[in-house]
């Protein structure tokens, strides 16, 4: 599971390269994922004759993770060092200031980790250079950004610059799935709902079988819904509708209106908790734990950890998302990472910088540092590599060899990862990508003008959306006055954040086209 390394709203930010990338696209595609293992001999024969470049050091800036302390003398460091003849002096962050700081101080890092709003606040003020002017020395960034149009359109400002470059492989955990307790299903003879009519009456035959228990439990309040939203064919706010290219806005749909009549008739019959609202982590887990709840939508990496606490034959599993509104049922588009990489435009090393950029985004640097290096972290057998036995669980390879870490890669093979997980978590990443809604949750880049321009209205809209929405759930206001719930929206301004977002939109394609 990806590391969690700030407030990752599990939520995840902008999407949607290609004239800056055009003539890329010929190249090998970086993004190749195999757990085969490579010639042996010919890789080292290979490396043998390849003359390394000059030697180079680069201070870097990373997160902290208490999970995988910072070590030294990790392998990951020594492997690329053989590699690339560079030399990472990692420094950690010790607060959320970190950035700032070293940003203001002068003496910036030659890389640093980023989040995308750090790119889109220190890059126009100069702390950060401007990548996509130095693509043509970076060939295997450029191909794989070739073959990722929507990470190009992520990491895009307004006036077409890239202030980062986002890691990429890692973001299966950050999605948010439905599972269910199969064992009890097969006790009581029910199948898995294939809609959310059917996810209601599996729900009322739970009840009735276990009356003191709430079937379906989430624990992300308001915010659930655009975890639901896709398989009514929405998100909840303001996205790229696919069909037409222009911006929607999911409240307004009749497919919105849909979902909130479901969780409406749960919350009333007491199918749902009363205090889904307000429901945290440790609650949640008790409901699961304790035969309480049997339904829920969560994040992938909890059908394991909980599985890890369940006793007595209690078991998790994957469960297709049920169809709400339309043909079929979808999760969120959130296999994505929102951490990534920016150069200091002060920068004595451009050149060892670009070159580490372009090594940890090449094939050879993927496969790399998702494996690690055979006899150190894999054996192959049978072809295929496999890892030491003294490495269990992906954690391990982070906390021993610093692989997969803040900053220790760009591209990863998630089967790495993955060849580390039981079957029954195979299983759900494996199902989770059927799953995918067409479109990520997500928002063009705006000008600082224009996003002065819709912030009062913005926070205004949210504020009553929330409200009116969590109302409507609950039988508060009834769902006759829907209209009315419309209305105001539109009132309050929702036309002009349409209007806004959709020229972010146009000028992002043209800027990526």
């Amino acid at each position: 599971m990806i590391p969690k390394r700030k407030v990752k709203s599990g939520a995840l930010a902008v999407t949607m390269v290609t004239a800056l990338l055009t003539g890329c696209t010929g190249q090998q595609n970086p993004t190749a994922t195999s757990s085969a293992a490579p010639n042996p001999s010919a890789s080292a024969s290979a490396t043998a004759q390849t003359k390394l470049p000059e030697p180079a050091t680069l201070r870097m800036l990373t997160d902290l993770s208490p999970a995988w302390p910072v070590k030294k003398d990790w392998a990951v460091w020594k492997w690329i060092k053989e590699r690339t003849n560079i030399t990472i002096n990692q420094e950690t962050q010790t607060g959320p200031e970190s950035l700032a700081l070293a940003i203001a101080s002068g003496d910036m890092p030659d890389l640093m980790s980023v989040f995308p709003p750090d790119a889109q606040k220190y890059g126009p003020q100069g702390a950060f250079l401007d990548l996509s002017k130095h693509l043509d020395k970076m060939p295997n960034l450029k191909a794989f950004l070739a073959s990722r149009p929507e990470v190009t359109q992520r990491i895009t400002s307004p006036g077409g610059e890239m202030y980062h470059v986002l890691n990429d492989g890692m973001g299966a955990g950050n999605q948010l799935v439905y599972f269910y307790r199969d064992d009890i299903f097969k006790k009581n003879n029910l199948q898995e709902p294939k809609t959310w009519d059917e996810l209601y009456e599996t729900a009322k035959k739970l009840k009735a079988q276990y009356p003191d228990s709430y079937p379906f439990v989430f624990r992300h309040g308001i915010n659930t819904l655009k975890y639901f939203g896709p398989s009514f064919g929405v998100y909840p706010g303001f996205f790229e509708d696919k069909a037409t290219g222009k911006i929607k806005y999911g409240a307004t749909d009749p497919g919105f209106k849909k979902m909130v009549e479901y969780l409406n008739k749960f919350y009333k019959e007491g199918l749902t908790p009363p205090d889904w609202l307000s429901m945290d982590y440790k609650a949640w887990t008790q409901f699961i734990a304790t035969n309480k709840s049997f339904m829920t939508l969560q994040f992938i990496g909890q059908i394991e950890i909980m599985n890890d606490q369940l006793q007595n034959g209690a078991h998790l599993k994957f469960m297709a998302p049920p169809v709400g509104y339309g043909s079929k049922g979808y999760i969120p588009k959130a296999d994505l990472e929102e951490y990534g990489f920016a150069v200091s435009s002060k920068t004595k090393n451009l050149d060892a910088a670009l070159r580490y950029l372009d090594f940890i985004y090449s094939k050879e640097g993927k496969d790399l540092l998702s494996w690690g290096k055979e006899g150190e972290s894999f054996t192959v057998e049978n072809g295929k590599r496999k890892f030491l036995p003294q490495f269990k669980t992906p954690n391990d390879l982070r906390k021993e060899l610093g692989l997969m870490t803040t900053g220790a890669y760009g591209v990863v093979d998630f089967e790495s990862s993955k060849s580390l997980s039981n079957e029954n978590e195979r299983f759900s990443f494996d199902e989770a990508a059927k799953y995918h809604f067409p479109v990520i949750n997500a928002l063009p880049p705006l000008t600082s003008e224009e996003k002065s321009s819709i912030s009062v209205i913005e926070d205004q809209l949210n504020k009553y959306y929330e409200s009116s929405v969590a109302k409507f759930i609950m039988g508060e206001t009834p769902i006759t006055e829907w209209d009315k719930f419309i209305a105001e929206l539109n009132k309050i301004g929702a036309q002009k954040l349409i209007d806004t977002y959709q020229t972010g939109l146009d000028r992002l394609k043209k800027n990526t086209k």
